[in-house]
């Protein structure tokens, strides 16, 4: 490959990250740096997790995500077959420009055996292209302190985070989440509104069913649907909305709230302003702590 060798560059740093074992550290590292870009080198950018779609990239980190695999994609990831890069010299050289503007990297896969991975492939090469990178690998990083999220469709995030205005209308809080599996988890947890809407209390339109909740709470419900906004694209979407204390996970409660399986009970339920762009994915997740600090 005929990439050139550059020498006495400024401090330039790459960090190979695998999201199925460095999730929490690929926030932190992209939420501390303004200038960090998260190059994703999948030959395709699709994970069974959503938090890691290249459509949720995208709208998570905007033009701080850039797609790489048409470059730097390993052709037999799919086979077994041995690593290959589908175009490494142009790759390699997105890279060292990336790095040459001042921006900090961080080369995306899945993987989680770095060895295994073809991000190896693409750090040797970017090496040897380049004296002056430096690679950081994950686990010489301390672990960012991280606190736990939970995803929840809306409107029922809203529901929760308003429960004065639930109670003005003569309704009990919402104070227990349904849910189909257990946790053992307990302490503080972050609501996070997911990226869809439950459709089942919207019409066609995207306007709010106030029929169910009629059938609910009768003409308690109606006053409750009154109060709460009234479109599906008022309601804040992959945004962390707010915080509780889960102090119990069980399978009978008394509240007209539970219909699940199992019900996370929760207290000391407290909106805040939305963190916006904010990946969710299924049960609980971490997040790290500057984020809802900030």
């Amino acid at each position: 490959m005929s990439i050139p060798l550059l020498k006495n560059e400024n401090r330039m740093r790459v960090y190979p990250c695998g999201y199925s074992s460095d999730a929490s550290l690929i926030m932190h590292l992209m939420q501390s740096h303004p200038q960090m870009l998260l190059i994703d080198t999948r030959l395709t950018p699709f994970s069974r997790i959503a938090a890691w779609n290249e459509p949720t990239l995208r709208a998570t980190y905007a033009s701080r995500y850039r797609w790489a695999g048409k470059f730097l994609g390993n052709q037999n990831h799919a086979t077994g077959g041995p690593i290959s890069l589908v175009d490494a010299e142009t790759g390699i050289g997105g890279l060292i420009r990336y790095l040459q503007e001042g921006h900090p990297l961080i080369l995306l896969c899945g993987c989680r055996e770095y060895s295994m991975c073809h991000r190896s492939v693409i750090v040797a090469l970017l090496q040897k292209a380049l004296s002056a990178v430096e690679v950081v690998m994950p686990e010489t990083l301390p672990l960012p302190e991280c606190v736990q999220c939970i995803s929840i469709r809306q409107p029922w995030t809203w529901i929760l985070t308003h429960p004065e205005v639930v109670q003005s209308c003569g309704i009990p809080p919402k104070e227990v989440e349904n849910r189909e599996w257990f946790t053992r988890y307990r302490g503080p947890i972050y609501l996070h509104a997911g990226s869809q809407v439950d459709e089942s209390l919207f019409d066609t339109a995207g306007q709010l069913d106030h029929w169910y909740w009629q059938q609910r709470f009768g003409e308690r419900g109606v006053q409750l649907a009154q109060r709460m906004p009234q479109t599906s694209v008022e309601y804040p979407r992959k945004a962390i909305v707010g915080k509780a204390e889960l102090v119990n996970v069980v399978t009978a409660h008394n509240s007209p709230w539970f219909v699940g399986r199992y019900g996370l009970v929760l207290e000391k339920l407290q909106p805040f302003g939305p963190i916006l762009n904010y990946p969710g994915t299924q049960k609980l997740f971490a997040v790290p702590k500057m984020v809802v600090e900030q």
